[in-house]
């Protein structure tokens, strides 16, 4: 199944490695250290429109990619279960 992400955004639900709210995750370790390698591989796709909420990891093949969404990891987390 597909998940819109928003912005005209869609992506395989199935490849969806997490979805994390960002506000929850911004000031950890693993966070800040996972957005220095993902940008130095430029693997990361904003789509926020600059109000950044949700961070969505996602299995590229052979790489990983993160989105930035502004739809909230809540309705992206229901719409992910009901299409499944």
């Amino acid at each position: 199944m597909y998940l819109h992400i928003g912005n005209n955004n869609v992506i395989n639900s199935e490849k969806i490695i997490g979805i994390f709210n960002i506000e929850t995750i911004k000031n950890s370790a693993e966070y800040k250290k996972l957005i220095k390698l993902l940008q130095k591989e430029n693997n990361i796709i904003n789509i926020s429109e600059n109000l950044e909420k949700t961070f969505i990891l996602y299995n590229e093949g052979e790489s990983i990619k993160a989105y930035i969404s502004n739809i909230s990891s809540t309705t992206l987390n229901k719409r992910e279960r009901n299409d499944n």
